[in-house]
């Protein structure tokens, strides 16, 4: 994380964070549920919606999807979605851009939707999903 990052992380106040939509169907066959990794493909993605407020706070809403497939055949084996909403409240009000801002809102929310991707599939999903850490400063807002 950048020195500009950093400040700015102790100048910002998580004031609630939740999960706002959460979506998850395995529709795997539940006898057989026996495969390797190499028989499924998995694609996924995250967007960030930011919205400024007039209040010095601001929102982030995390949207992580996963689609799972058989190689094989192209059948879904299953479907996630997440959007997970963090409200903040930047409490220094340097001159920061919004690009900067909802990286580091993205900072302080990854790790909880991680953790809660990394449980359903752990406890639910016929495969583990392991998430690695996004390029925070490819987000933009």
């Amino acid at each position: 994380m950048s020195i500009k990052l950093q400040k700015l992380s102790s100048d910002t106040t998580i004031i609630k964070h939740y999960i706002k939509d959460l979506s998850f169907e395995n529709l795997c066959d539940l006898n057989n549920q026996d495969f390797k990794e190499d028989e499924i493909k998995i694609s996924d993605n995250i967007r960030v919606v930011f919205q400024n407020y007039s209040d010095h706070n601001f929102s982030v809403l995390f949207k992580y999807s996963c689609d799972c497939l058989f190689v094989k055949d192209k059948k879904r084996v299953f479907i996630l979605e997440i959007d997970y909403f963090g409200l903040f409240k930047k409490n220094n009000m340097s001159d920061y851009s919004n690009d900067d801002l909802v990286k580091v809102g993205c900072i302080f929310i990854y790790p909880k939707l991680k953790s809660i991707v990394e449980y359903i599939s752990m406890h639910d999903a016929p495969i583990k999903i392991m998430l690695t850490e996004p390029d925070f400063n490819s987000i933009k807002a």
